[in-house]
């Protein structure tokens, strides 16, 4: 009995160094994850795409949530459980740094979007010159709505927005803004360029020198339990791989963003 006592120490010593290396292998190696990403409307066919590429790769889930930039930046101010936000704009991501809820270097432009105005087939632009008061007209809410507020940008510099004021329905986002269309109950709708592509839409492009560059940031909230992984997440949205593929998406490539914020 003695002599096992004796020798009782150095199996526990024995035990433990057998344990020890697959302790360290369980606490180095990252287990998946669920991100919740928040997106603009503009944003949310192209996102769900990549988001199967990237959880492909990663082994990580991406769970997204659509809505207005301007509805999506208020839930996350009250605490929404997000981990990466991807606006339309640069302003609410920017002002969430402010607000101390993100970290600058967790600020990254990921794309600029473009305006296109579907149901103007062969008229192009002049079916919004050409308007008359019976003409419906949606555009997405530009006080919620980055793709509003360029819309809005765009029309006055027509010099149609007063004239047209009347006959505008306003979507709280702009896949909102779409439905209106495809439902018929407008006649025009200035939707984004991705969306044309997306749903193989006949759309006109409205020339990009009409509204201020439409910049689209995302942000990593600090907030978040999993950082690491959505900043992963963030460094893959702005990859030469992602960035390709949304040139074909309706979107101007990065370069065409630099030096904006």
């Amino acid at each position: 009995m003695q002599q096992s006592v004796k020798g009782l120490p150095s199996l526990i010593v024995l035990a433990v160094g057998l344990l020890w290396p697959s302790v360290l292998i369980a606490e180095s190696t990252p287990q998946p994850v669920t991100l919740n990403v928040a997106v603009a409307a503009n944003f949310a066919k192209p996102l769900a795409e990549l988001a199967r590429d990237y959880e492909t790769k990663s082994g990580n889930t991406v769970r997204i949530t659509v809505g207005s930039s301007g509805a999506l930046f208020a839930q996350i101010v009250h605490g929404a459980p997000f981990d990466v936000f991807l606006s339309a704009d640069a302003k609410r991501p920017d002002a969430l740094v402010e607000q101390g809820l993100a970290h600058t270097k967790d600020a990254l432009i990921y794309a600029q979007g473009r305006l296109a105005v579907a149901g103007a087939n062969e008229n192009g632009l002049n079916a919004l010159r050409n308007a008359t008061d019976a003409t419906r007209i949606a555009i997405a809410d530009p006080r919620l709505a980055p793709y509003g507020s360029a819309a809005q940008q765009a029309l006055t510099a027509m010099g149609l927005w007063s004239q047209l004021s009347a006959n505008l329905i306003r979507g709280s986002n702009i896949q909102q803004t779409l439905q209106f269309w495809q439902t018929g109950n407008v006649q025009l709708a200035i939707v984004a360029a991705s969306q044309c592509i997306g749903y193989q839409l006949n759309c006109t492009l409205i020339d990009a020198g009409l509204h201020q560059p439409i910049i689209q940031k995302l942000v990593v909230v600090s907030r978040s339990a999993q950082v690491s992984a959505a900043r992963e997440f963030a460094g893959f949205m702005v990859s030469d791989d992602v960035q390709q593929q949304l040139t074909a998406l309706g979107y101007l490539p990065l370069a065409a963003s630099a030096g904006k914020s």
